[in-house]
């Protein structure tokens, strides 16, 4: 019997993910030793049944195209790479591992809280330049901290919170999370967008990329953040309008940034000349052990639909 096809865009990948995988199907792997390029994926994958794929796009005009493809297995919680309506017209079923990465997004997460607060990067920054200069910065317990979202990755950002004495914490959520026994604690309040983002030290997003949650972060939405506050992206760059950005980080129209993730990656941007700025190359599910369970999801994911 002819065993189906899988091929990996995603690296690095496990060996012993890989092997895992091997005992079901035929697979092949990206072989470019880097990420791939949106324009590199149909002639690496047209071939495949499955992909276990990372960040790279699959379109309407890929997806039209890819006439074996009979589904996805993302390596990550965010699928709006994909256009799930040309992928369930085509029949394409669609994988992610929403489970695996929340807790490692939620350390770093946690990681540009204190950063910020602490002004680690700023302080860093004097020592390199000859300059032995000390200020101030926050305790965790003394500051008030907004989740905009209150999924998987903000349960898990306010249980650290928590642990660490945190006694003001915001969130906010298109969903009705008053009756979510997770957030029913006296340091936390369930409120408004508006409400979330004002009077806040630190304005950190947890929500998936769609139409709507498109640059819901701009300059409107900055000034209500106001001077004293920091925003922190670990989730997708189109959330914030990175234009309107680097204008309220050069005239402190808010205190600083760090973000993980942005619009165009990688990201070449005028926003890395922000001093104000902290930035990572979208590596906030990247530990040795988050990134192994990721992998072996997405493969446990294909390898179950052999059962069906």
């Amino acid at each position: 019997m002819t065993r189906l096809k899988v091929h990996i865009t995603t690296l690095p990948f496990n060996k012993d993910n890989l092997a895992f995988l091997e005992k079901s199907f035929d697979v092949t792997i990206n072989p470019l030793g880097r990420k791939i390029k949106n324009e590199e994926v149909y002639d690496q994958v047209y071939k495949a049944d499955y992909v276990i794929a990372g960040t790279e796009k699959y379109d309407q005009e890929l997806l039209s195209k890819l006439v074996n493809l009979k589904g996805i297995s993302r390596v990550g919680i965010g699928i709006d790479n994909i256009d799930l309506d040309i992928a369930a017209k085509n029949n394409i079923k669609i994988f992610n591992t929403p489970e695996e990465p929340a807790k490692g997004v939620a350390e770093l997460t946690l990681t540009f809280i204190l950063n910020l607060l602490r002004e680690i990067s700023s302080h860093q920054l004097n020592l390199n330049q000859g300059n032995w200069k000390r200020t101030l910065g926050k305790s965790l317990n003394e500051a008030t901290i907004s989740l905009i979202g209150g999924g998987r990755v903000a349960k898990n950002v306010s249980k650290f919170l928590l642990s660490a004495g945190v006694k003001k914490i915001k969130v906010f959520d298109i969903l009705d999370l008053s009756t979510d026994p997770e957030w029913r604690h006296e340091s936390i309040s369930i409120c408004g967008f508006e409400e979330c983002i004002s009077n806040s030290d630190i304005v950190s997003l947890h929500v998936p990329m769609n139409a709507e949650n498109k640059n819901m972060i701009s300059k409107k939405e900055l000034l209500v953040m106001g001077k004293n506050s920091y925003l922190i992206n670990v989730s997708r760059g189109g959330l914030i309008n990175e234009e309107d950005l680097y204008e309220a980080l050069n005239s402190n129209l808010i205190k600083g940034a760090a973000l993980d993730v942005f619009a165009t990656e990688p990201y070449e941007g005028k926003l890395l000349e922000c001093k104000n700025l902290i930035a990572t190359p979208h590596v906030a599910s990247s530990t040795e052990y988050v990134r192994d369970q990721m992998e072996r999801r997405a493969c446990e994911n294909l390898i179950n639909l052999l059962d069906e």
